[in-house]
């Protein structure tokens, strides 16, 4: 079965000689991907399935396992690998992600909000000590994690006193 889809690599592991191992975040969930051939000198896909890609996937689905047929580039955010501070907490909002989706649920919002984090890094819209707070606000919002910002936690009153 033929699948085709858009996805965000979150992690890349290396396999065998040739091949890697990567989890996606598409926006119907997060999938394992076996890339064959991905690191040969020459490969079509290999810059598809670097870390921060955003690409276009043609998935090859055989049982309970994907392989890749065939990847198209959309974004690399090249930017992001020039500086350190940038890739780290990019690496920090892949690993969080990676924690936080699940397979077979949507996550088409998670990945609009990985995209929009991402090209703010790397165009240098913001300022990292920005982003980085709202990316975590936003993405425990999304996992039900949402903290409640306009009572009191423990009595619920609007206006409390004190400490």
């Amino acid at each position: 079965m033929h699948i085709k889809t858009q996805g965000i690599v979150l992690r890349e592991t290396n396999y065998k000689e040739a091949d890697k191992i990567l989890n996606v975040l598409t926006p119907s969930g997060k999938i394992t991907v076996s890339a064959r051939g991905a690191r040969r000198k020459g490969s079509r896909i290999s810059a598809a399935c670097q870390l921060f890609a955003l690409s276009e996937m043609e998935l090859f689905k055989y049982k309970d396992r994907y392989s890749v047929n065939e990847a198209e580039v959309r974004e690399q955010f090249l930017g992001l690998r020039a500086d350190i501070k940038k890739f780290a907490l990019a690496a920090y909002f892949m690993e969080l992600l990676e924690a936080l989706a699940n397979e077979e649920e949507d996550c088409s919002e998670a990945l609009a909000l990985a995209l929009n984090s991402l090209y703010a890094l790397d165009a240098d819209l913001k300022p990292a000590e920005l982003i980085k707070p709202v990316f975590e606000l936003r993405i425990m919002a999304l996992s039900g994690f949402e903290p409640k910002l306009d009572c009191c936690a423990v009595c619920g009153d609007v206006n409390p006193e004190g400490p």
